[in-house]
């Protein structure tokens, strides 16, 4: 039996699984389960497993840089329902072989990400294996009523992105090319902020609680598996279509002396690459000035529109020359 594709996998357990119960407010298919009550206050849960050589390589992640990216992609999955993380659960299998210095340093790094997002660890699990695999599961809180859901895009709506994408993608491939011909990725200091966007990814906790509570927002996720399986994400749970234009998809300026160097289309970079954790997030046409000046009291005023929500399913893009291609969930797959 061939094995089952991420999305067939998931399908299945929902299929599987309760769809309601007591106290649950949102289960599968979002970013986080929601769950709690009006009167008790409503919690957000989440969890990711990395696992050595699948998730992450330790021959070019230091091991600090490398604990705080194991808590900072939980922490990203909050900030998508415009939650704030408040506890945390840690499991690890360990292999024999892993020395203790470096689980010192990967410590470290776990206890600076929490002391910066205010979070505190409450338990977990530790077990002996062959490889190294790291599970992090995040709560939070939310307001209540003020929690985004991927559900709620509308036709019409807009399509924004919350910075530059394709980075961390671009800077993963550079420590690929640098680890398979035997060479030092320092000596690409032009590409420095795409290498740091591949080891040190930054959750955006505060842009998503003042998204949740800026009343103009209509569904968000983050933009861990790339912008063209993300916002088919959002397309599928509100039964929706997009179409995406080219040309306003944000970039640093060094992705495109880094594509050239790669041999890869920086279109793919920004579309298909994975783990920039960027917000995505739609906003009615009559509610973008209202949303815009509120996010200019803020640092984080900066936000990119890149498509538009229309009737119909899949995620569509419209090149340059006006041709439109599908390219529904064409971005990572575990």
């Amino acid at each position: 039996m061939a094995i089952l594709s991420e999305r067939a996998l998931i399908r299945l357990i929902r299929e599987r699984s309760a769809a309601s119960a007591p106290g649950l407010i949102q289960g599968i298919g979002d970013d986080c389960a929601v769950f709690g009550s009006p009167e008790a206050g409503q919690w957000l849960i989440t969890t990711d497993t990395l696992v050595d050589h699948v998730h992450f390589d330790r021959y070019w992640h230091p091991p600090e840089l490398l604990g705080r990216k194991s808590i900072a992609v939980n922490l990203s999955d909050i900030a998508a329902m415009g939650g704030r993380p408040r506890f945390v659960l840690l499991s690890l299998c360990l292999p024999p072989s892993l020395a203790s210095d470096w689980l010192q340093c990967w410590l470290s790094g776990v206890s600076a990400i929490l002391a910066e997002y205010g979070c505190v660890l409450i338990g977990g699990d530790t077990v002996r294996g062959r490889e190294l695999v790291i599970s992090v599961t995040v709560i939070g809180e939310a307001t209540c009523n003020h929690i985004l859901y991927r559900t709620g895009a509308r036709p019409g709506d807009i399509v924004y992105v919350s910075g530059p994408l394709g980075s961390a993608a671009a800077g993963l491939a550079l420590f690929q090319r640098a680890k398979k011909e035997g060479t030092s990725w320092e000596q690409w200091p032009q590409w420095q902020a795409l290498l740091d966007a591949h080891l040190n990814p930054a959750p955006r906790i505060e842009l998503g609680q003042q998204l949740g509570l800026s009343g103009c927002v209509t569904s968000m996720q983050d933009i861990s598996d790339g912008l063209a399986t993300d916002l088919a994400h959002i397309c599928h749970e509100s039964g929706t279509g997009s179409v995406l234009y080219a040309e306003r998809l944000p970039s640093l300026p060094s992705l495109d002396s880094a594509a050239l160097f790669l041999a890869q289309e920086k279109l793919d970079l920004l579309l298909k690459g994975g783990e920039d954790y960027q917000l995505l997030f739609t906003v009615p046409p009559d509610r973008e000035k209202e949303l815009e000046m509120q996010l200019l009291s803020t640092p984080y005023h900066q936000i990119y529109p890149v498509g538009i929500i229309v009737e119909g399913q899949g995620v569509l893009l419209e090149k340059n020359n006006g041709t439109p291609c599908d390219i529904t969930f064409q971005g990572y797959e575990h």
